[in-house]
Protein backbone atom coordinates (compact mmCIF):
# COMPACT_ATOMS: atom_id res chain seq x y z
CA UNK A 1 0.00 0.00 0.00
CA UNK A 2 1.32 3.70 -0.41
CA UNK A 3 -0.20 7.27 0.15
CA UNK A 4 0.13 10.09 -1.50
CA UNK A 5 -0.04 13.19 0.56
CA UNK A 6 -0.89 16.71 -0.14
CA UNK A 7 -3.39 19.60 0.95
CA UNK A 8 -6.07 19.99 -1.05
CA UNK A 9 -6.07 16.86 -2.22
CA UNK A 10 -9.46 16.33 -4.27
CA UNK A 11 -8.19 17.54 -7.57
CA UNK A 12 -5.26 15.20 -7.64
CA UNK A 13 -5.33 12.36 -10.84
CA UNK A 14 -2.76 10.02 -9.72
CA UNK A 15 -4.50 7.86 -7.08
CA UNK A 16 -6.52 6.37 -9.72
CA UNK A 17 -4.43 6.26 -12.44
CA UNK A 18 -1.53 5.21 -10.78
CA UNK A 19 -3.51 2.09 -8.95
CA UNK A 20 -5.10 1.41 -12.19
CA UNK A 21 -1.37 0.95 -14.00
CA UNK A 22 -0.40 -1.52 -10.96
CA UNK A 23 -3.36 -3.26 -11.67
CA UNK A 24 -2.99 -3.92 -15.02
CA UNK A 25 0.52 -5.11 -14.41
CA UNK A 26 -0.60 -7.44 -11.49
CA UNK A 27 -0.01 -5.83 -8.82
CA UNK A 28 -1.81 -6.02 -6.01
CA UNK A 29 -1.64 -2.36 -4.78
CA UNK A 30 -3.52 0.93 -4.20
CA UNK A 31 -2.62 4.44 -4.10
CA UNK A 32 -4.63 6.18 -1.72
CA UNK A 33 -5.09 9.59 -1.18
CA UNK A 34 -4.62 11.36 1.99
CA UNK A 35 -5.35 15.05 2.46
CA UNK A 36 -2.54 16.23 5.15
CA UNK A 37 -2.22 20.10 6.72
CA UNK A 38 1.14 21.37 6.47
CA UNK A 39 0.94 21.84 10.69
CA UNK A 40 -0.03 17.92 10.84
CA UNK A 41 3.12 16.92 8.23
CA UNK A 42 5.58 15.23 9.85
CA UNK A 43 3.45 13.84 13.00
CA UNK A 44 2.03 12.09 9.63
CA UNK A 45 4.82 11.03 7.44
CA UNK A 46 6.21 9.25 10.67
CA UNK A 47 3.16 7.21 11.34
CA UNK A 48 3.37 6.13 7.42
CA UNK A 49 6.65 5.53 7.92
CA UNK A 50 6.41 3.80 11.11
CA UNK A 51 3.53 0.81 9.57
CA UNK A 52 5.20 -1.73 7.89
CA UNK A 53 2.69 -2.16 5.18
CA UNK A 54 3.51 0.99 3.82
CA UNK A 55 5.32 0.72 0.55
CA UNK A 56 5.84 4.74 -0.61
CA UNK A 57 4.38 7.64 -0.05
CA UNK A 58 3.97 10.13 -2.85
CA UNK A 59 4.22 13.92 -2.59
CA UNK A 60 2.37 16.76 -4.34
CA UNK A 61 1.85 20.64 -2.88
CA UNK A 62 2.58 22.06 -0.67
CA UNK A 63 4.91 19.21 1.08
CA UNK A 64 7.67 18.34 -1.53
CA UNK A 65 10.55 20.11 -0.30
CA UNK A 66 9.56 19.67 3.54
CA UNK A 67 9.02 16.07 3.23
CA UNK A 68 12.80 15.83 1.52
CA UNK A 69 13.99 17.08 4.91
CA UNK A 70 12.21 13.67 6.52
CA UNK A 71 14.31 11.54 4.03
CA UNK A 72 16.86 9.73 4.82
CA UNK A 73 18.48 9.57 1.52
CA UNK A 74 17.57 11.55 -1.99
CA UNK A 75 18.34 10.87 -5.40
CA UNK A 76 20.99 13.25 -7.08
CA UNK A 77 18.26 14.87 -9.03
CA UNK A 78 15.97 15.43 -5.65
CA UNK A 79 19.18 16.72 -3.28
CA UNK A 80 19.79 19.46 -6.33
CA UNK A 81 16.35 20.34 -6.09
CA UNK A 82 15.71 20.02 -2.56
CA UNK A 83 12.66 18.29 -2.95
CA UNK A 84 10.63 15.32 -3.81
CA UNK A 85 7.47 13.65 -4.95
CA UNK A 86 8.21 10.21 -4.16
CA UNK A 87 9.65 8.43 -1.03
CA UNK A 88 10.10 5.15 -0.49
CA UNK A 89 10.67 1.81 1.87
CA UNK A 90 14.07 0.94 0.99
CA UNK A 91 15.19 -3.05 2.14
CA UNK A 92 17.04 -1.96 5.07
CA UNK A 93 13.81 0.18 6.63
CA UNK A 94 15.19 3.50 5.06
CA UNK A 95 13.50 5.58 3.08
CA UNK A 96 14.97 7.60 0.05
CA UNK A 97 12.93 10.44 -2.39
CA UNK A 98 13.31 11.05 -5.54
CA UNK A 99 11.50 13.56 -7.99
CA UNK A 100 9.82 13.07 -11.53
CA UNK A 101 7.99 15.97 -12.09
CA UNK A 102 10.22 17.49 -14.29
CA UNK A 103 10.40 14.27 -16.10
CA UNK A 104 6.82 13.81 -16.77
CA UNK A 105 6.54 17.51 -18.03
CA UNK A 106 9.43 16.15 -20.36
CA UNK A 107 8.00 13.70 -21.35
CA UNK A 108 4.66 15.63 -22.13
CA UNK A 109 6.05 18.02 -24.64
CA UNK A 110 7.86 15.75 -26.68
CA UNK A 111 5.18 13.58 -26.70
CA UNK A 112 2.86 16.66 -27.76
CA UNK A 113 5.21 17.07 -30.98
CA UNK A 114 7.34 19.70 -28.77
CA UNK A 115 10.90 20.03 -29.12
CA UNK A 116 12.57 20.81 -26.39
CA UNK A 117 16.16 21.27 -27.56
CA UNK A 118 17.23 24.77 -28.56
CA UNK A 119 13.73 26.00 -27.36
CA UNK A 120 13.23 29.19 -25.63
CA UNK A 121 11.35 28.89 -22.61
CA UNK A 122 9.24 30.90 -19.95
CA UNK A 123 7.63 29.70 -16.92
CA UNK A 124 5.45 31.29 -14.58
CA UNK A 125 6.30 29.91 -10.66
CA UNK A 126 9.30 29.31 -8.70
CA UNK A 127 8.41 26.33 -6.21
CA UNK A 128 9.18 22.75 -5.84
CA UNK A 129 7.32 21.65 -9.32
CA UNK A 130 8.77 25.07 -11.63
CA UNK A 131 12.35 23.85 -10.22
CA UNK A 132 12.22 20.44 -11.25
CA UNK A 133 10.68 21.33 -14.77
CA UNK A 134 13.43 23.96 -15.03
CA UNK A 135 16.08 21.50 -14.36
CA UNK A 136 14.55 18.87 -17.23
CA UNK A 137 14.22 21.44 -19.43
CA UNK A 138 17.01 22.83 -19.22
CA UNK A 139 19.26 19.45 -18.98
CA UNK A 140 17.37 18.35 -22.08
CA UNK A 141 19.05 21.23 -24.32
CA UNK A 142 16.56 24.37 -23.70
CA UNK A 143 18.07 27.50 -25.23
CA UNK A 144 17.11 29.20 -22.37
CA UNK A 145 14.80 29.94 -19.71
CA UNK A 146 13.58 32.70 -18.21
CA UNK A 147 10.46 32.76 -15.43
CA UNK A 148 8.60 35.18 -13.18
CA UNK A 149 7.05 34.27 -9.63
CA UNK A 150 4.66 36.72 -7.54
CA UNK A 151 6.69 36.10 -4.98
CA UNK A 152 10.56 38.29 -4.89
CA UNK A 153 11.87 35.81 -3.09
CA UNK A 154 11.25 32.66 -4.58
CA UNK A 155 12.18 34.28 -7.93
CA UNK A 156 15.64 34.97 -5.75
CA UNK A 157 15.82 31.37 -4.81
CA UNK A 158 15.12 29.69 -8.27
CA UNK A 159 17.99 31.85 -9.68
CA UNK A 160 20.51 30.98 -7.08
CA UNK A 161 19.72 27.13 -7.41
CA UNK A 162 20.02 27.27 -11.28
CA UNK A 163 22.58 29.93 -12.04
CA UNK A 164 25.67 28.16 -11.15
CA UNK A 165 24.60 24.85 -13.34
CA UNK A 166 23.43 27.01 -16.29
CA UNK A 167 24.50 30.11 -15.83
CA UNK A 168 23.30 32.79 -18.23
CA UNK A 169 20.81 30.73 -19.78
CA UNK A 170 18.48 30.98 -17.15
CA UNK A 171 16.85 34.56 -15.72
CA UNK A 172 14.28 36.28 -13.63
CA UNK A 173 11.46 38.22 -16.68
CA UNK A 174 7.96 39.06 -15.83
CA UNK A 175 5.15 36.90 -17.99
CA UNK A 176 5.31 39.43 -21.05
CA UNK A 177 8.49 37.44 -21.89
CA UNK A 178 6.47 34.56 -22.53
CA UNK A 179 5.63 36.26 -26.32
CA UNK A 180 9.01 35.43 -27.13
CA UNK A 181 9.55 31.83 -26.13
CA UNK A 182 8.39 28.93 -28.02
CA UNK A 183 7.93 26.91 -24.62
CA UNK A 184 5.27 28.44 -21.84
CA UNK A 185 4.49 26.55 -18.82
CA UNK A 186 2.22 27.32 -16.05
CA UNK A 187 3.88 25.51 -12.83
CA UNK A 188 2.17 27.62 -10.73
CA UNK A 189 -1.35 27.35 -8.69
CA UNK A 190 -2.64 30.00 -11.18
CA UNK A 191 -5.71 28.64 -12.51
CA UNK A 192 -6.59 25.87 -9.91
CA UNK A 193 -9.35 28.22 -8.04
CA UNK A 194 -12.53 29.96 -10.63
CA UNK A 195 -11.47 33.48 -11.18
CA UNK A 196 -7.90 32.97 -11.33
CA UNK A 197 -6.11 35.66 -13.60
CA UNK A 198 -4.37 33.99 -16.77
CA UNK A 199 -1.12 33.09 -15.56
CA UNK A 200 0.90 35.03 -19.14
CA UNK A 201 -1.15 37.56 -21.07
CA UNK A 202 -3.45 36.28 -23.67
CA UNK A 203 -1.35 38.84 -26.29
CA UNK A 204 1.74 36.58 -25.41
CA UNK A 205 -0.15 33.77 -26.94
CA UNK A 206 0.65 33.06 -30.76
CA UNK A 207 0.18 29.77 -33.16
CA UNK A 208 3.26 28.10 -33.34
CA UNK A 209 3.84 28.16 -29.34
CA UNK A 210 3.52 25.01 -27.00
CA UNK A 211 1.76 25.87 -23.65
CA UNK A 212 1.73 23.75 -20.80
CA UNK A 213 0.59 23.69 -17.46
CA UNK A 214 0.67 21.47 -14.60
CA UNK A 215 -2.94 22.07 -12.55
CA UNK A 216 -4.78 18.93 -12.86
CA UNK A 217 -8.05 20.08 -11.65
CA UNK A 218 -9.66 21.56 -14.21
CA UNK A 219 -7.30 19.72 -16.72
CA UNK A 220 -8.85 22.21 -19.02
CA UNK A 221 -7.78 25.45 -17.64
CA UNK A 222 -8.41 28.68 -18.56
CA UNK A 223 -4.83 29.11 -20.29
CA UNK A 224 -4.66 25.87 -22.01
CA UNK A 225 -8.16 27.28 -23.80
CA UNK A 226 -6.92 30.81 -24.53
CA UNK A 227 -3.15 28.72 -26.09
CA UNK A 228 -5.72 26.28 -28.50
CA UNK A 229 -8.22 29.98 -29.49
CA UNK A 230 -4.95 31.35 -30.20
CA UNK A 231 -3.46 27.95 -32.52
CA UNK A 232 -0.93 26.80 -29.47
CA UNK A 233 -0.29 22.96 -29.00
CA UNK A 234 -0.98 22.28 -25.09
CA UNK A 235 0.08 19.96 -22.94
CA UNK A 236 -2.00 19.38 -19.14
CA UNK A 237 -1.34 18.54 -15.51
CA UNK A 238 -3.05 15.14 -16.75
CA UNK A 239 -0.22 14.67 -19.83
CA UNK A 240 2.70 15.37 -17.53
CA UNK A 241 0.86 12.71 -15.06
CA UNK A 242 1.04 10.46 -17.73
CA UNK A 243 4.68 11.13 -18.31
CA UNK A 244 5.53 10.05 -15.36
CA UNK A 245 3.11 7.75 -14.38
CA UNK A 246 5.27 4.55 -14.87
CA UNK A 247 8.87 6.22 -13.27
CA UNK A 248 6.59 6.81 -10.01
CA UNK A 249 5.07 2.88 -10.34
CA UNK A 250 8.49 1.32 -10.82
CA UNK A 251 9.97 3.50 -7.72
CA UNK A 252 6.86 2.83 -5.79
CA UNK A 253 7.47 -0.82 -6.25
CA UNK A 254 11.17 -1.17 -6.34
CA UNK A 255 11.24 -2.72 -9.69
CA UNK A 256 10.49 -1.51 -13.46
CA UNK A 257 6.72 -1.57 -14.25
Amino acid sequence: MSFLIGSPIAQVLAPGRLTGLLRRAGRDAILVPLEVLPERLAATVAALKAAPNVAAILVTLPHKTPVAALCDRLSPAARFLDAVNACRRAPDGTWEGDNFDGAGMAAAILGAGGRIEGAQVHMVGAGAAATSIAVALLDRGAAGLSFNDILPEAEARLLAILSPAYGPRVSVARAQAAADADIIVNASHCGLHAGDPLPVPVDCLREGQLVADVITDPLDTPLLEAARARGCATVSGGDMLDGQLRLLASFAEGEEI
